[in-house]
């Protein structure tokens, strides 16, 4: 019987006014240039651009498919990305004492529906080490064994 290989989420702490951070980490995961990765937000409920999940491909002269999945979340001066290949990724950062709410949030992003509607039952939440003075979650659409990589 064939193992399934789990999914692998990358993670990457910065700080919050890092504005290249998410960038960074997708290039990171994938092994190219800051500049090979576009940035750009949309909106699940309305489609509109200006607010919204994060979205990546890669450059070039034609548009390209979406370059894996990616959330990002600041609380205070901390910021974390966290990136997947394989499925949709969620992950949520906030203060001491949160734990229930970073779950859920996380839970949240990683099914598009934000803290709008419930999230479905089937994503499970893992806390992940954090910097001093917060907490935080993350998880991912899949059904199979997955694993959290820190950078």
């Amino acid at each position: 019987m064939e193992t399934k290989r789990p999914v692998r989420v990358e993670v990457t702490w910065g700080h919050a006014d890092d504005e290249q951070l998410l960038r960074r980490a997708v290039a990171t995961a994938l092994g190219t240039g800051l500049d090979q990765v576009v940035e750009s937000r949309v909106c699940p409920a309305c489609g509109a651009s200006d607010h919204g999940r994060p979205v990546v491909r890669l450059a070039g002269p034609a548009p390209s498919p979406r370059a894996g999945h990616v959330s990002l979340s600041r609380h205070d001066d901390v910021a974390v990305v966290a990136w997947c290949e394989d499925a949709a990724v969620g992950v949520d950062v906030d203060g001491p004492g949160r734990e229930g709410w970073v779950q859920h949030e996380a839970r949240g992003k990683c099914a598009g529906s934000g803290i709008t509607a419930p999230p479905p039952e089937h994503l499970v939440a893992r806390s992940l080490t954090t910097p001093p003075g917060c907490v935080a979650a993350v998880a991912v659409d899949t059904d199979g064994p997955w694993e959290v990589v820190v950078r």
